[in-house]
């Protein structure tokens, strides 16, 4: 392989990483973010008169039963390896979408909480 042919792999190599990089997005960490609040939101209900053992049947339950909380759920742990990368490379815009992300679910929170 002559040194020309290995720059030009060497600059294909750049290319493909550097695009990846710009397409990391914001996906997986949104994914996240819903998953681990929903998740909040049902022990939030739950533990409000302590942990026991019927909390942890009521887990099992509502992921086996309730086919959104499975899947919401299932989506943030799927893609939970990306998350760090994509919070690497994470610009202003992204960090206001995951900000409103994660207020939105401050009321529900709230709600859960009062009753």
């Amino acid at each position: 392989m002559t040194e020309k042919t290995k720059a030009v792999e060497a600059q294909e190599e750049q290319a493909v990483a550097e695009e990846a990089k710009a397409e990391l997005g914001i996906k997986e960490t949104e994914e996240a973010v819903e998953g681990v609040f929903v998740l909040a939101l049902f022990l939030a209900k739950r533990l409000k008169d302590g942990a026991g053992v019927d909390d942890a049947v009521a887990l099992f339950s509502k992921i086996s039963s309730d086919e959104e909380f499975k899947a919401v759920v299932g989506q943030a742990y799927e893609g939970i390896d990306k998350v760090p990368a994509e919070i690497k490379d994470i610009d202003f815009t992204e960090g206001v979408v995951l900000a409103k992300k994660a207020i939105d679910f401050v009321p529900r929170m709230v709600e859960a909480l009062k009753k």
